[in-house]
């Protein structure tokens, strides 16, 4: 056999070898694929660090590693609940309408919190400068109807003494964008913004009458899931849990890389997103939950907001004995 001829056989046989290998590597990602279960859970519409925690979540690889493979799903409030509700979601990032829907008798439980305060604020047209000049039937884009947002919303104003039946017009705009999109086209005189459309607002020359954290306590985010789901299936439950949690605080205390991320997922500049990243910070939960008389304010507003009579205790809305017990199991691991 030549020289040629020898080297020809080698390349087939490495060739050979190669494609084997690779076609083992193809199954065996194939059967990890299919070995992961499948996890649908409905985000709000927007971008607000919120809803960017689950996707850094899962771009990291938490919820992989649990074997989980997470689709978030953006829905409007009620068909998400509908869905969380039906079996659709297997859970849902929307605690207002959540807490709404269990003091509504609805069989779901909270058993998450992202946040401690909203991050939001209400923006209004350049010639309104403060809260008072909203007065004589201005218009207000809010949020769904019964929503956190709506019912923070009217709090606030009540607070500040505006007259919720005569002084203002309260309109249900989603999603988010579409609120910034009404008060920038001038459908609008003010509306309730997240953080990104926040920041155009603030570009575009619109003034800032109010940051709802400076006001109020308020949950808006985390993870609320069906009872049916939680009796049923705690493993899974538990598994999208502890993946949660490790993005949860993860994003606490990775400073630099978060800011890349919320750059890049936002659109916006570095320093922008330092902004952003800041403000998080601030109203983030300490461990995934909130204390019990966080729990009773919550649900006091909620059932003055909804007229909702019947007494509701904690207990009936939230669950944070998975998410005590996986805090307890990672602070064992460090």
């Amino acid at each position: 056999m030549t020289r040629r001829q020898r080297t020809r056989q080698q390349f087939w046989v490495l060739l050979g070898a190669s494609l084997v290998a690779l076609t083992a590597i193809n199954l065996a990602f194939a059967r990890v694929v299919s070995a992961l279960d499948q996890v649908n859970v409905h985000v709000s519409a927007g971008i607000s660090p919120n809803t960017l925690l689950y996707r850094f979540t899962k771009e990291k690889g938490f919820y992989r590693e649990e074997g989980l493979d997470v689709l978030l799903i953006q829905a409007g409030m009620l068909p998400g609940i509908q869905g969380l509700v039906g079996g659709s979601f297997h859970f849902s990032q929307i605690l207002g309408q959540g807490a709404g829907a269990v003091l509504r008798g609805l069989p779901l439980k909270i058993v998450m919190v992202f946040d401690t305060r909203p991050l939001n604020w209400l923006y209004a047209g350049k010639n309104i400068k403060t809260i008072q000049d909203l007065k004589g039937g201005k218009q207000i884009a809010v949020s769904s109807f019964g929503a956190a947002l709506d019912q923070m919303t009217r709090e606030l104003l009540a607070k500040h003494g505006i007259d919720l039946q005569r002084d203002v017009v309260l309109r249900a705009i989603e999603p988010t964008p579409s609120r910034l999109a009404a008060l920038l086209s001038g459908a609008v005189d003010a509306a309730v913004l997240n953080q990104l459309d926040r920041l155009i607002a603030k570009k575009s020359g619109f003034n800032e009458l109010l940051f709802y954290g400076d006001d109020l306590e308020f949950v808006t985010a985390g993870v609320v899931v069906a009872e049916k789901t939680l009796a049923q299936r705690p493993d899974l439950v538990q598994r999208f849990l502890r993946g949660t949690l490790r993005g949860f605080l993860w994003l606490k205390s990775n400073d630099k890389e978060a800011v890349q991320k919320f750059a890049t997922a936002m659109k916006i500049s570095d320093s922008e997103a330092g902004e952003v990243y800041k403000a998080a910070l601030k109203i983030m939960s300490a461990d995934g939950t909130i204390p019990r008389n966080l729990q009773e304010k919550m649900i006091a507003f909620q059932r003055r907001s909804l007229k909702i009579e019947r007494e509701v205790s904690p207990d009936q809305v939230y669950d944070f004995t998975m998410i005590r017990a996986l805090n307890d199991e990672m602070r064992k691991s460090k």
